[in-house]
């Protein structure tokens, strides 16, 4: 079959040149919450991007389910939460009147996970933050967002700080729907990218080895120079040879589906989006 190149209409251009618009933050009392907006801030900056701030107060029904120990935690979460988010809203609005934003200061009372992606599901770009285990969070799964949201999730690490988004991007690539999903929603973030790094690892590597390569040639024509690599064979989960692999690069983003197997398996026989979750250096760009 004889194949013809069809010119875009200007309306195609409009379609195929989306970029990002609208960013939806979380915002908490956590030490890295400031981290993470301040990422946010950069991006919207970059794409001239509208900057919604998303705090989140958690219903005092939790109290009346908790046992008694766990309900002062939460009693002692909930009231450093009321007492801050004055302060946290100011902080918001200086920073966008700091970085010349358009933005919205956005509050709601529930589950944070239910809150988050209720307002997600407007938004072209949504950041969270890493689960700290050492620390109560109010948002603690940021996967049931992924799952949910049915947007790009960048997932900030509550440790470290993030300068610089994109320009060393490694995408971890298994053929999957939600691989797919996850790199096309990053094709914003990585269009200034010195390098684009397409990682397959384990058995799944041979199987997509095709496909592969035509993601290398899909991503050449939005004028990204990616290369290829194959591990078939390694002593490494997928998730330890992505997060190594990343190191090696000095990537500052990662870029993976969520979930490509069922939640369920991955929680019973363990899996990449939940080690990763757990493990990442680096802001990972998440889609289910």
């Amino acid at each position: 079959m004889q194949r013809r190149r069809v010119g875009l209409t200007p309306h195609d251009m409009t379609i195929h040149d989306m970029t990002i618009k609208d960013i939806l933050v979380h915002i908490d009392t956590s030490p890295s919450s400031g981290v993470r907006l301040e990422l946010a801030a950069k991006l919207a900056r970059r794409f001239d991007a509208f900057l919604v701030g998303a705090f989140i107060l958690p219903s005092t029904e939790l109290l009346e389910l908790a046992d008694s120990a766990g309900a002062v935690t939460l009693a002692l979460n909930l009231a450093e939460l009321e007492e801050n988010t004055g302060a946290m809203e100011e902080r918001f609005r200086t920073l966008l009147q700091r970085e010349d934003l358009e933005g919205e200061w956005y509050i709601a009372r529930g589950p944070a996970e239910t809150c988050v992606t209720q307002r997600a599901l407007a938004a072209d770009l949504v950041v969270l933050g890493q689960r700290d285990p050492e620390r109560l969070m109010i948002l603690e799964a940021p996967e049931n967002v992924i799952l949910a949201c049915g947007r790009p999730v960048l997932v900030v690490p509550y440790a470290g700080r993030f300068d610089h988004l994109g320009g060393n991007a490694l995408i971890a690539w298994n053929g999957s729907r939600e691989a797919s999903l996850a790199a096309h929603g990053a094709l914003p973030l990585m269009a200034r990218a010195n390098s684009v790094t397409v990682l397959s690892v384990g058995q799944e590597a041979k199987d997509v080895e095709e496909h592969s390569e035509e993601l290398i040639v899909h991503l050449a024509r939005h004028g990204l120079n990616a290369t290829r690599e194959l591990f078939a064979k390694t002593t490494l989960t997928a998730a330890e040879a992505a997060l190594s692999r990343a190191a090696d690069l000095d990537a500052d983003l990662m870029v993976m589906g969520a979930y490509g197997h069922s939640r369920l398996r991955e929680t019973i026989v363990g899996g990449m989006t939940r080690d990763i979750l757990r493990h990442m250096t680096v802001p990972v760009l998440m889609a289910h």
